[in-house]
């Protein structure tokens, strides 16, 4: 009755990976240098990775964590504006905003491996 909802889930947590990846293959047709369409990637798949986090919370966990999700992701924003006014003194928001959606990248990355490998060492525990 609830394959579709395991399914759905199971794509859902696969999606950043696919994304990233065609991000790089699709954006080399006009991206030259490789550390540019690793960043153009990085940049399309970013939402996707939040997500999957969220997703891999509730299969993992059994409840959402998107509240905190959010309060980190708005926590996050303002101590890098913050920041980036001390350091500048003035805002460039275009310059800001690129560093923090590529640090949530970076972040929620590391978290999705993690709870990745989490899933794992789990559930290998539990077939014991």
């Amino acid at each position: 009755m609830f394959d579709w909802l395991t399914n759905s889930t199971a794509i859902i947590i696969i999606l950043p990976v696919i994304v990233f990846i065609l991000s790089m293959f699709i954006s080399g047709l006009w991206i030259r240098k490789s550390q540019r369409r690793i960043m153009f990637a990085a940049d399309m798949s970013t939402l996707f990775l939040i997500i999957a986090v969220h997703f891999f919370m509730i299969v993992l966990f059994g409840h959402s964590f998107l509240l905190y999700i959010l309060l980190f992701l708005f926590t996050l924003g303002i101590v890098i504006v913050l920041m980036a006014a001390k350091k500048e003194g003035e805002i460039q928001f275009k310059k800001v905003i690129r560093g923090y959606w590529r640090l949530c990248f970076f972040l929620f990355a590391l978290l999705y491996v993690g709870l990745y490998l989490y899933g794992i060492i789990y559930s290998l525990i539990m077939m014991l």
